[in-house]
């Protein structure tokens, strides 16, 4: 508790040795772990932040958030294909969390792994369907795979949901011009 108080004090130092503190006492304490990934990350110091993430899910693989912190924090490492299985993990323990779909259909798109990663965006867009990011990417994707058809369906989507946004209706003429 020390800890979270220093860090919403913006007291790094002081947090960083009272969450030490707290694991030196329980090891097992995983919050404290969590935490200091967090404050590490925050920091830039994204290996300590990546191997207390890892000592996290090794000890309680069903935190399917920390999973989800942790795909996030490889993906920002540049290390893909190991952060789309933790990413997956998180998607199959929280599967009404859209935005973890979502961030894995695009890892998955940049990976090249089309079919799973219209899978991810298409969940991602039916547990919020009105949301503009959803609509975008999913439309994105099939407009670079000349899926032009389905790109227009859900430009169409996109405008008839967010009428007053200009992307919907610059997507809807890309694809007339691409026809």
């Amino acid at each position: 508790n020390l800890g979270n108080l220093y860090a919403t004090l913006k007291q790094s130092d002081k947090a960083i040795e009272n969450y030490q503190a707290a694991i030196k006492i329980d090891n097992l304490f995983y919050p404290a772990k969590v935490n200091l990934a967090m404050l590490y990350n925050q920091q830039n110091q994204k290996d300590k932040a990546e191997q207390l993430l890892r000592d996290v899910v090794t000890t309680h693989p069903e935190l399917y958030e920390i999973h989800y912190s942790l795909g996030l924090l490889l993906a920002e490492k540049k290390r893909y294909e190991e952060s789309a299985k933790h990413l997956a993990v998180a998607s199959e323990g929280m599967p009404n969390r859209a935005r973890i779909h979502y961030n894995l259909g695009k890892l998955l798109d940049f990976l090249r792994k089309d079919h799973e990663a219209e899978a991810a965006l298409i969940k991602a867009l039916k547990l919020e369907s009105n949301n503009l990011e959803f609509l975008y990417a999913l439309a994105e994707f099939y407009l670079k795979k000349g899926k032009m058809q389905k790109a227009k369906e859900i430009a169409e989507q996109i405008v008839s949901k967010h009428p007053t946004q200009r992307v919907g209706h610059d997507l809807l003429n890309l694809i007339e011009k691409r026809r």
